[in-house]
């Protein structure tokens, strides 16, 4: 999935979790920036693994080594990796880890929607996707996409 389509399933994901941890009771705030702040950043850090992608072109000297020891798609998109992320988040009493977990898990569930599939449940390399999965870049990714948006809005019409 395209950096964008990425962008766009992790903000649908952190609407709905913030309308619905909120109860609907939420307002701009600085806590709300910085955790959406944390799912866009988390929502970019599974790709690290790819020298070529967003994250992966400014930490070059991270990316080259995981890729070579995991692979593309490997641990860093794997349920393994979330979890490292939220125990990080509980031991150390970061809230905004928890964020960054939900961003990141917001890529997986974008990738997920793909052809390519994820690792889900890494170290077994088995690669899980959805029924209808759409190609990287293609028509089929903005469909996926498009849908994910119009259940968020439709969610929030019917006020989840």
């Amino acid at each position: 999935m395209k950096f964008a389509s990425h962008i766009a399933v992790s903000t649908c994901v952190f609407a709905v979790v913030l309308e619905v941890s909120s109860k609907g009771q939420w307002g701009f705030s600085k806590d709300v920036f910085i955790s959406f702040a944390m799912v866009l950043l988390g929502t970019m850090l599974p790709d690290i693994d790819h020298p070529d992608s967003v994250v992966g072109k400014r930490v070059k000297w991270m990316s080259y080594p995981i890729r070579l020891v995991f692979g593309h798609r490997g641990i860093t998109h794997s349920v393994l990796a979330v979890g490292l992320i939220v125990f990080a988040a509980i031991s150390l009493d970061w809230w905004w880890l928890n964020w960054l977990a939900l961003g990141y898990a917001g890529h997986l569930l974008g990738d997920y929607l793909t052809d390519a599939g994820i690792p889900a449940f890494w170290p077994n390399r088995k690669r899980h996707r959805f029924v209808l999965v759409g190609s990287t870049g293609g028509l089929s990714e903005f469909v996926m996409v498009a849908l994910v948006v119009i259940i968020t809005g439709l969610l929030f019409w019917v006020r989840l």
